[in-house]
């Protein structure tokens, strides 16, 4: 008897353990789905909202990064960290197509293109049987389309991943091919492509840029754009019957992000975070969202508004589109933050989690550091500046994971915590600014931005919070890039500084 009750005692703790055990879902994919720095750019990846239609009991890990294909994001490492996490009974969710075609449908020279009968249908095949190794489960989801709209009205071929010129419409397209793989390898697929283009075509050329894409590209999406389509992926598994039992497709308020940590902030600084509220099922045609700040925070609706405790948000036709609110916090004590701020409308109410730890400094000293060396990958210096390998640039809308200049801080004595980073950049090229502590620069903090090549001097001044201990390093590199082919591009990186203090 004891031993049928010892028995049923250990049953009863595994079927806790593992009721309590969330199911992983792994994304892994380019730009168009990945996270980015909410203070720094309006851009917003639908995998940075995916786990808002979920019930708790889903954890969603984004592992996207800007400017890669099926092979970069392999050759670079990125691939094997996700293998390295994934555990039996997690999913695999696969997104690629946009850089696999910077080659023009070949494999090209930058490191990313990819010919889509030869290696991005080797890759994806790569990527499902790894995954099935690991006793998950892949799901292929085709790339979101492109804002390339004809005069008629609809999307181009191009716009939906098709290359192909002549009589073989399917010579160089990459969507057919990933449904050829899920069909071959018996793969679950989720037709993005399809649901994408329906939707801004119904919503018309106009529309759909003012209220779906970033205004400066026809590929990346703003908040609500990114939430809608997010939403189609969830409503879409909920017909496919994958995961069915956790999507929850009509969650009335997307929040980005879903916690707000402030990190180290020293006792009278002032630290600002974004936050994103779209609302795209919401509980009634017309109403009005609340936002309250915890007792000591503030809130604004622009970077210069008023800062009160509480904001109020109408809205009108079941909608709140691309909502952009600044929550601030200066400490007046040392000591750890735990709290939230709220969000209610009608009977919905969530709550965000803010964090913060405050020290008092005993003694600061500003440090203005210059730095003057770099170290170059996938670029070369020339006479008249820096310049891609090769001297031809290819035209790009994103960062090349294996081109970028980078600047180190290391050997401090003491403990140095960076504020700011300043430079002066000339040269007609787009940019992104990120930053990383660990030794192979994952994860990393964006810093800032410019999709748009600009033919000014540009005197780039950018926030960043950054605690560097005796011994350790910190690294910011500025990925280049420019809009359209061409091969007399160069530019130059000078007074390259950060500003912070010296702290005791």
């Amino acid at each position: 008897m004891k031993r049928l009750t010892l028995l049923l005692a250990v049953f009863c703790a595994l079927s806790v353990c593992d009721a309590q055990k969330k199911v992983r879902v792994h994304t892994i994919g380019d730009s168009t789905m990945a996270d980015y720095a909410e203070n720094t750019t309006r851009t917003r990846g639908w995998g940075e909202m995916f786990q808002e239609f979920f019930t708790d009991d889903v954890e969603v890990i984004n592992y996207a990064r800007g400017g890669r294909s099926t092979r970069s994001f392999m050759n670079e490492g990125l691939w094997d960290k996700v293998k390295a996490n994934i555990q039996p009974g997690d999913y695999v969710f696969i997104q690629f197509a946009h850089n696999d075609e910077k080659g023009g449908g070949t494999y090209s020279a930058d490191g990313r293109g990819t010919d889509p009968w030869g290696h991005y249908k080797r890759n994806l095949e790569i990527y499902v049987n790894e995954t099935r190794a690991l006793q998950a489960t892949p799901v292929l989801i085709t790339p979101i389309v492109r804002r390339y709209f004809t005069k008629e009205g609809t999307i181009s071929d191009k716009g939906c991943h098709n290359l192909s010129k002549g009589e073989d419409r399917t010579e160089l397209d990459y969507v057919y091919v990933m449904k050829l793989v899920a069909r071959e390898m018996n793969v679950p697929l989720i037709d993005h492509t399809a649901l994408t283009k329906s939707f801004v075509e119904s919503l018309g050329a106009e529309n759909t840029t003012r209220l779906i894409y970033v205004p400066t590209d026809g590929t990346h999406t703003q908040a609500t754009g990114a939430a809608l389509y997010a939403q189609m992926v969830a409503r879409e598994m909920k017909r496919m019957d994958i995961l069915a039992r956790y999507v929850r497709p009509d969650a009335p308020m997307i929040l980005n992000p879903r916690s707000i940590d402030f990190g180290n902030i020293y006792v009278g600084d002032e630290a600002c975070a974004r936050l994103d509220l779209t609302g795209i099922t919401m509980p009634k045609k017309n109403g009005i969202v609340t936002i309250t700040a915890p007792q000591g925070m503030s809130l604004a609706s622009t970077p210069d508004g008023e800062k009160l405790s509480k904001l109020e948000i109408p809205y009108t036709d079941g909608k709140l589109w691309n909502q952009c609110y600044f929550v601030y916090y200066t400490p007046q004590s040392a000591g750890t933050v735990n709290d939230a701020i709220t969000v209610t409308c009608k009977k919905v109410k969530r709550t965000i989690p803010v964090t913060a730890d405050c020290k008092k400094i005993t003694k600061e000293t500003p440090k203005k550091i210059s730095v003057k060396r770099y170290t170059l990958k996938g670029l070369t210096d020339s006479e008249q500046g820096i310049t891609i390998e090769k001297g031809k640039w290819s035209a790009d809308i994103d960062e090349s994971g294996s081109r970028y200049v980078e600047f180190f801080i290391k050997d401090m004595k003491q403990g140095f915590v960076a504020k700011k980073v300043t430079f002066t950049l000339k040269g007609n090229v787009a940019y992104r600014v990120a930053s990383s502590e660990s030794g192979d620069f994952y994860p990393r903090t964006d810093l800032g931005e410019n999709q748009k090549d600009s033919t000014d001097i540009q005197t780039i001044d950018l926030p960043i919070n950054a605690t560097i201990k005796p011994g350790e390093r910190l690294a910011i590199r500025i990925f280049p890039w420019c809009t359209r082919e061409n091969d007399n591009v160069h530019f130059s990186i000078e007074n390259f500084t950060i500003e912070g203090l010296i702290i005791e």
